[in-house]
């Protein structure tokens, strides 16, 4: 399984790559070699197609504003897998879909004494257009019980909205099935069906619906 090929195939629905330390946030905006064949910016107004276009896009990361009194803190409304859910093994997208726009913080904590299904460090994401809903790949094995969480731990790791409010405590357990193994991408986004729906919606041909009868 190639765990890079999602942000490829995301890359039309994200804004961002979150999560990164603040190094390897610098690095990821500095300006490519001189001699490489790549552009900081780019818009295209053309009747024309070109066969193969590579695009470096500036990572667009935001500073929370000041906190406000009156702002409530950022919440989870849907997260995928849901709560209690049976998923396939093999590749997963892990998606959170807040109720407000998000900083480029955040970090999902393990919850144990479930097995973490995104272990490692750094933890890199993608953040929607909207900036409500991040999205991670993990690897999971079959007959097996996870689990996942959103709050502060003892290094204040956490989601932070634009509000500079954190984000108020979230957990989700979920089990997997003995099978089939969601070997590809593309499979593992069929799983969401709100990710599904928007890659329908946007870029039908990145994952071109099943012939009849398979």
């Amino acid at each position: 399984m190639r765990r890079t090929d999602w942000r490829r195939l995301l890359a039309g629905l994200a804004i961002a790559t979150i999560g990164l330390p603040p190094a390897q946030a610098a690095a990821a905006s500095k300006p490519a070699p001189s001699g490489a064949n790549t552009v900081s910016e780019l818009i295209v107004t053309a009747i024309k197609t070109v066969s193969e276009l590579t695009v470096t896009a500036k990572i667009k990361c935001l500073n929370p504003d000041s906190p406000d009194s009156r702002a409530s803190r950022p919440k989870v409304v849907s997260s995928f897998p849901a709560k209690g859910a049976v998923v396939r093994p093999g590749l997963l997208i892990v998606r959170v879909t807040f109720d407000q726009p998000m900083t480029c913080d955040g970090f999902f904590l393990a919850d144990p004494p479930r097995q973490n299904p995104c272990p490692g460090s750094p933890q890199q994401m993608l953040l929607s257009y909207d900036r409500r809903t991040v999205r991670i790949a993990c690897v999971v094995e079959p007959n097996a019980e996870y689990g996942l969480a959103l709050s502060p731990d003892p290094n204040g790791k956490t989601f932070v909205g634009m509000s500079g409010l954190p984000s108020l405590p979230y957990q989700f357990a979920f089990t997997t099935s003995d099978g089939p193994v969601a070997a590809t991408v593309c499979d593992a986004l069929s799983e969401d069906e709100t990710t599904a729906r928007q890659i329908r919606d946007r870029h039908p041909q990145d994952c071109p619906a099943a012939p009849p009868g398979n």
